[in-house]
């Protein structure tokens, strides 16, 4: 196989992960019109462990840096979570 072939290859995966980030913003927004129908807070730090503990674990048994794979986890969250603002009318997003 080529370096241009696997390169393309990457690019399909990158594809790939912009969608599913694209997918979890679309859900996101639905969490923020469900917390706000329940008068809940944007934030919710026991829920936040409960992933990137989920996520750390998963990436150990996928034999992947489970610290890197936090902190990318820790930034999905932070888009999740302004995105939940801005659909709360209270964010930064256009």
């Amino acid at each position: 196989m080529s370096l241009d072939a696997v390169r393309n290859g990457v690019r399909e995966i990158d594809e790939q992960i912009i969608d599913l980030i694209t997918e979890r913003q679309r859900l996101a927004a639905q969490i923020a019109r469900l917390k706000q129908e329940n008068s809940l807070p944007i934030r919710d730090e026991a829920q936040r462990r409960v992933v990137l503990d989920r996520v750390f674990t998963y990436a150990v048994e996928s034999r992947i840096d489970p610290v890197a794979v936090r902190r990318v986890f820790e930034i999905l969250i932070e888009m999740n979570e302004e995105r939940q603002r801005e659909c709360s009318g209270d964010g930064n997003l256009p």
